[in-house]
């Protein structure tokens, strides 16, 4: 099985950070459980990038947007050769299209 590296852009982790903040106002339980979901969940980044599907917006699309939903969060990645970019990671209910 072919390993992918994963790179975060500077935009997406500050989407990260902000994500973080949020995640401070539930309690420490909530919390920890939160952060295993996501490491979980973008282990398939690692592996298996392309299973996720690509963005629905026709203008993502061309640019090979691909999504990663996390709980309420959304990631928007594209792979090139062996590298999976993430790009942003923004609240599932944003109006991403007018954003990316």
């Amino acid at each position: 099985m072919e390993e992918y590296n994963v790179r975060i852009s500077a935009t997406a982790q500050n989407d990260f950070m902000e994500l973080a903040k949020g995640l401070a106002t539930l309690s420490y339980e909530e919390e920890l459980q939160y952060y295993d979901d996501i490491i979980e969940s973008t282990k398939v980044l690692l592996t298996a990038p392309d299973t996720c599907p690509f963005a629905k917006d026709s203008q993502l699309r061309l640019r090979r947007y691909r999504l990663l939903n996390v709980h309420n969060y959304t990631y928007f990645f594209v792979i090139s050769g062996t590298t999976v970019e993430i790009r942003r990671i923004l609240h599932s209910k944003r109006q991403y299209e007018r954003i990316l």
